[in-house]
Parts: structure tokens; C-alpha cells; sequence
């Protein structure tokens, strides 16, 4: 009998293992030029495809806007015939089409609106703009404008009062520059006059910072909610100091006012004229009519009152108790 042969003892390797029994797996990775040129093939196909798809894409693109040019852009039948402008101020057709660029050869469909409206807002004197299209042919134009009530004078700022290229303000105290049909419109306003100013509180556009300046608006607005005769209205305002200010009225007699208690001011002042034109209505020599030179009501009693030089009369001013105001 043959003697068997003796198996040869091997070390048990181990398996890689992964939790839950599988065994890991090789990945080889083969590469060859055929292998190389195939993906380079398919890659470039790939590429091709987005090519395509993009310039598809343009030319999409192109032919909506080619359609769009055609059919509203150069359309005669959309071309601009009317600008609708509805304002409360006096921005007038050709200022409004000069300053938005408006080209009134094109359609309503070339003209943006958004540009428009961007630059009629940014005009200091204009609160707010609203621009709409309407078909066929119709722009819509709807501007709110600042309402001046007076000049500004202050030569240190170069503001030169009641002038075509003057600066006008508004009762919020903001500032803009008298353009187009402003000065027809606003040139028999009263002039507030600033001995001193800094550049600096002033920005067209924008609440002006002069404190004084604020004050002087307060106590025209007094006179704007009161019943005024005509002459007794502001023409003219200066600023004196930080503590008073001189009216001068359309009859060219002046009041010195406060910078505070202006509607008490505004009663004795009115309460003094109405009683001197009373005077001089039931006087029975013409010849003898007081007028008034100037007033300080200041004061709360008291009031000192300088009438005009008449022949036989007292040069001193006149001491004039306010008449109070009754109660109910």
C-alpha cells in the first residue's frame, strides 16, 4: 500500500468582512485606448447635446423678442399719441418729456414707465409720481408737487430771495428750486430773509435744519388759519435773532413777533389793525387817519404801538392793552 501523503499545513486567512456578513468587494478599473476613446466619444456627444440645446434656447429666445419688437415695439398702432399729465403743481408737457427723455416717436410699449417714474420722483419740488400705460396710445402721468409758500434769502447760502432762479420752500419746511412755470406762479409769495445760515441745513429735496427757519413757517401758518385782511398778510420776514422775528405787511407796516405763542400774537396783531381802521373809519377829518408804523407783540400786555408821523401828533408810541378773549 502506498503511503499516503502528508497534507501540508496552511495558515487560515482571514476575510474581510462587513458588518452584517457581505463580503467586500474588488472594483477593478480596466483602461485601454478603445475604453479611453469610447468615453471621450460619448463625452463629446454629451456635450453636443447641451450645445444644441443651448443655441435651440437662443434662438427661442430671439424669435419671442423678434415677435415682441414686431408686434408691440415698432407697432404703429401702439405708437405714443397722448401724455395724460395730471398734476397739482405746474410741471408742465414739455418739461416732463425733456426731463424723463420721453421719445415721442416711439411706441407706449418702448418707453419705461419705471424710468420715467424714477426720474420725475428725484425732482426736489415733486412729492410723488405715478406713470401708467394706456392702450392704444396713452401715457398716464400723475404728479403731486410741493406747494410753495415763500422765498428763501440768505446771501451766505446764495439763496437770493424772490428771484425766477430763487429757492422756494414748503410748509414742511422743504426746499427746491424755482424751475419752469414756478416763478409765475409763486413770484407775489412773501420772502423770509436769514441773516445768517450754513450750507449745511440745506438740501434740496429734504426738510431744511435751520430751527429759526422752521419758527418763521410756524407763524405763517398762524396767519393762513386766521381771518387776515388782505394788506395786514406777510409780504416779507427776517429773522432779527434767536429770539424775535420783523413782519412787514402788504401795507408796509411791521410787527415784531416771537418765536413762540404765535397764534396770541396773531390776535393782538389783527385785534390792534382792525381797531385803528375802526379810528379812522369814524373819524370825521380825513386828513388826520392813523397808520400804523410798527408794533412789538411780544409782550403779553402792554403793547407798544408806533403810528405814523401825522400833523399834531404825539411822536411817543402808544401803549395798546390787547383785547382778551372772552369766555363762554
Amino acid at each position: 500500500m502506498a503511503r499516503s501523503r502528508a497534507r501540508r499545513k496552511t495558515t487560515a486567512v482571514q476575510r474581510n468582512v462587513r458588518q452584517g456578513g457581505d463580503l467586500q468587494r474588488l472594483h477593478i478599473k480596466v483602461s485601454s485606448p478603445r475604453i479611453v476613446m469610447y468615453q471621450v466619444m460619448r463625452g463629446m456627444g454629451k456635450s453636443l447635446k447641451g450645445l444644441l440645446g443651448l443655441m435651440l434656447l437662443a434662438v427661442i429666445v430671439l424669435g419671442g423678442y423678434r415677435g415682441v419688437q414686431s408686434l408691440f415695439l415698432d407697432n404703429e398702432k401702439y405708437k405714443l399719441q397722448e401724455i395724460d399729465l395730471q398734476t397739482n403743481g405746474y410741471l408742465d408737457h414739455a418739461r416732463v418729456v425733456d426731463l424723463a427723455g420721453i421719445d415721442l416717436e416711439a411706441t407706449i410699449f418702448a418707453v419705461s414707465v419705471e424710468d420715467v417714474r424714477e426720474r420725475l420722483s428725484a425732482l426736489p419740488e415733486v412729492v410723488q409720481c405715478d406713470v401708467q400705460r394706456r392702450l392704444p396710445g396713452t401715457l398716464k402721468i400723475k404728479v403731486q408737487e410741493r406747494v410753495p409758500v415763500a422765498w428763501i434769502q440768505c446771501e451766505s447760502v446764495g439763496f437770493l430771495g424772490r428771484r425766477a432762479d430763487g429757492v422756494l420752500i414748503d410748509e414742511n419746511g422743504i426746499t427746491f428750486p424755482c424751475e419752469g412755470a414756478l416763478w409765475q406762479a409763486s413770484q407775489n409769495l412773501p420772502v423770509i430773509i436769514m441773516i445768517t445760515a450754513k450750507s449745511e441745513d440745506f438740501d434740496h429735496g429734504t426738510k431744511v435744519k435751520h430751527v429759526d427757519l422752521m419758527r418763521a413757517l410756524d407763524l405763517m401758518a398762524t396767519f393762513s388759519e386766521a381771518d387776515v385782511r388782505e394788506e395786514w398778510l406777510p409780504e416779507q420776514i427776517t429773522l432779527i435773532n434767536d429770539y424775535s422775528m420783523e413782519l412787514v405787511c402788504h401795507n408796509q407796516s411791521k410787527a415784531i413777533f416771537g418765536m413762540y405763542e404765535h397764534k396770541r400774537q396773531v390776535e393782538n396783531y389783527i385785534t390792534i389793525h382792525e381797531h385803528c381802521l375802526a379810528e379812522n373809519r369814524n373819524s370825521d377829518n380825513p386828513g388826520m387817519k392813523q397808520k400804523i408804523k410798527q408794533m412789538n407783540l411780544m409782550p403779553r400786555k402792554n403793547i407798544p404801538v408806533e403810528f405814523k408821523k401825522q400833523p399834531a401828533q404825539p411822536e411817543e408810541p402808544v401803549l395798546i392793552k390787547p383785547r382778551m378773549p372772552t369766555t363762554h
